[in-house]
């Protein structure tokens, strides 16, 4: 406590060094914050990603090893077009309690819906039926419906077909 008490009274004692001192401090700090601060702030860019093409996939908890083959090769779509990706996972159910996930897909304006699993094909075929312009690749089944195309055996077909199909516009919007 001596200490700093002897500090203070040495900076009142010698005031007419340490005031002038003190302002030169201050406006050394200014000048440096001035000088290294922009006049004008960037633009900001703006994205409206809101109408990009939709690709949504459902799968459900038993199907993760085909949906960690599918994800990627959608991502991969989604970094070279404007695409935006969805990935939704259902529990596993019987048909009629997963018919509202794929609904709900179809909610939201996906361009098309990707299943990954056999679990979803009858989910599927019947909101095709109910919902004609909508786009499905499906995989593991058969198509049921002109609206239900077979999901391409390698990641890499399903990156361009995605890539393509977007380009294509979104029927949906």
């Amino acid at each position: 406590m001596t200490r700093i008490r002897r500090l203070f009274s040495a900076l009142l004692r010698y005031w007419k060094i340490t005031a002038p001192a003190t302002v030169v401090v201050i406006g050394a700090a200014v000048a440096v914050i001035v000088a290294t601060t922009d006049p004008e702030p960037a633009a900001v860019a703006y994205a409206n990603v809101s109408r990009n093409f939709r690709a949504c996939m459902l799968a459900t908890t038993n199907d993760t090893p085909e949906a960690n083959r599918v994800w990627p090769a959608i991502q991969a779509a989604a970094a070279r077009a404007p695409i935006n990706a969805e990935r939704v996972t259902a529990p596993t159910g019987t048909s009629d309690q997963l018919v509202p996930y794929v609904n709900s897909l179809v909610a939201l304006h996906c361009g098309v819906i990707i299943t990954a699993g056999p679990e979803l094909a009858a989910p599927v075929a019947a909101v095709a039926k109910t919902h004609p312009g909508q786009r499905f690749l499906a995989a593991g089944q058969p198509p049921t419906a002109a609206n239900i195309r077979p999901l391409p055996s390698r990641p890499e077909d399903l990156t361009t077909a995605l890539i393509t199909t977007a380009q294509h516009g979104n029927p949906a919007h």
